[in-house]
């Protein structure tokens, strides 16, 4: 009976059911990560045709639609921070935290936001400390304070 199968016919089928094999691995395990990998090339050709049609202007609108990019992104870290001293302040005026404490717990939140120094967000974060801390009454910092807290972020 196997005399019958040549070693081309033999060879044929086992990679023809080796394909199939890792076909199915392929869909059954890593569906997600093939459909974002075809997607990424898909935009990719996409934006290629895009520059080869329209070179210059193209290139003005990629950097301009990355500013706002990089904005968008900053601007969700500033909610994201907000959010953060909103709480941060709420927690420490219920177990009325003392003033150097209080001082730390601010610097140590501020300095997971980094990027956020210098931005032109600092002096809206200010306003939301100092707000914060006349809505619960605690700790009211000074002007030079508020500057020491951001001295600690890096």
């Amino acid at each position: 009976m196997f005399t019958n199968i040549s070693w081309t016919t033999y060879i044929f089928v086992v990679i023809l059911l080796l394909a199939v094999w890792y076909l199915f691995i392929g869909l059954r395990f890593y569906f997600n990560d093939l459909q974002n990998l075809l997607a990424r090339k898909g935009k990719r050709d996409v934006e290629l045709a895009h520059d080869e049609s329209y070179s210059t202007p193209n290139a003005e609108f990629t950097s301009e639609q990355t500013e706002v990019s990089d904005t968008d992104s900053l601007f969700h870290k500033v909610e994201n921070l907000t959010t953060k001293l909103k709480e941060t302040i709420a927690d420490a005026s219920s177990k009325n935290y003392h003033r150097e404490e209080f001082i730390f717990l601010l610097q140590l939140t501020l300095k997971e936001y980094p990027h956020l120094k210098g931005s032109p967000y600092q002096v809206a974060i200010n306003n939301l400390i100092i707000s914060e801390c006349e809505k619960y009454g605690s700790i009211h910092l000074s002007a030079e304070e508020q500057v020491m807290l951001w001295k600690e972020v890096a």
